[in-house]
């Protein structure tokens, strides 16, 4: 999925949860929101208020904290309402993502280095999470980003003619120091003695050139966190690396690999994803940054578009004081029949 399409994503699901009719009659509670067959309650959304100005705070404290609230709370309801949506809009479909979940749990069960999904879930309970409710949320999320990919990222498209205008006229936007974009494999001399670490370094090498993808390396032999993420590192500034990883780097040509360069945690083996030339790039260094800033333009709005027409096929009703900045007419009496 493009870089942009997923912070899109991420930026309409949050990680806000929206809980059945049927399993809310369950509480005595004031409700303050149905979206067709959903409901949203005063607690759930009082939680969620809390739930952003908690992520806030992360980088923002005082006046400024409080601003920043008032203003990303004024979209809290458009947020919740979307996300709805587009989960019932998946059910619609019949999409299924329950392969797509067990894969997701794994990812995190690596992450977490947990041996088995048993014991993250142990582990995740033991802070207090609701291990099913917390399932229910990535399964809505993986929903959502599915609806979105054949509803709407499938039709945006963006010509190699139309970056190329869009680079001429925004050169200055990609302009850096130098950069190179790397992912890697390390091989820990903790996790293993030294002969076995040299060992499985020379194996992964071996592997790479004899034509082996480097995303399936990485998964087989890498000890770093972000294994399942490919062993992308991002973007690091040309020439701050140790004399031994800059040499072998400068030699690299894009998707090339280094040999297993021993360092003090083990061996590291890198690949060259892009580099940018210090000053402004050429068009074919920053095509991909070209192509996601394209893409996220026309993407936003086609979001829109889409869910705002979702709106007019539904049932909504927001109790009075509360208003769905993605409606056409924000405010107003947000009742529609589905299907009249």
């Amino acid at each position: 999925m493009n870089r942009t399409f997923k912070i899109l994503a991420c930026a309409i699901f949050a990680t806000a949860f929206l809980a059945p009719a049927a399993r809310a009659a369950h509480v005595v509670e004031r409700i303050i929101a149905r979206v067709n067959g959903e409901i949203i309650t005063q607690r759930q959304f009082e939680k969620k208020k809390a739930d952003l100005r908690a992520d806030l705070a992360q980088q923002y404290s005082g006046p400024e904290l409080d601003a920043r609230v008032n203003d990303e709370s004024k979209h809290l309801w458009r947020n919740l309402i979307d996300q709805s949506l587009m989960v019932q809009k998946a059910k619609d479909e019949d999409i299924n993502v329950d392969t797509d979940l067990i894969k997701k749990l794994d990812q995190m069960r690596q992450q977490a280095k947990q041996p088995t999904i048993e014991d993250l879930q142990k582990a995740a309970e033991e802070t207090g999470i609701n291990w099913e409710d917390f399932k229910e949320q990535i399964r809505r999320q993986l929903l959502m980003q599915e609806v979105i990919s054949r509803n709407v990222g499938s039709r945006v498209v963006v010509s190699r003619e139309e970056m190329r205008k869009y680079y001429e006229q925004h050169k200055e936007d990609f302009k850096s120091e130098g950069m190179v974009h790397l992912a890697e494999i390390l091989i820990s001399n903790t996790k293993y003695k030294p002969e076995e670490a040299e060992a499985r370094a020379k194996a992964a090498v071996a592997e790479l050139k004899g034509g082996a993808k480097f995303s399936a390396i990485v998964k087989k032999y890498s000890d770093d966190s972000n294994a399942e993420q490919g062993g992308d590192i991002g973007l690091q500034k040309m020439g701050v690396a140790a004399p031994v990883i800059n040499a072998a780097i400068s030699k690299l040509d894009i998707n090339e690999n280094t040999d297993a360069i021993p360092i003090k945690s083990g061996y590291l083996i890198l690949r060259l994803l892009e580099r940018f030339s210090p000053g402004i790039p050429k068009f074919e260094e920053v095509e991909s940054r070209v192509n996601e800033a394209l893409y996220g333009q026309r993407m936003e709005p086609k979001m829109r578009e889409y869910l705002t027409q979702l709106r007019k096929d539904s049932y909504i009703f927001l109790a009075p004081g509360y208003v769905d900045t993605g409606a056409d007419t924000p405010g107003a009496a947000l009742v529609s029949e589905r299907n009249q």
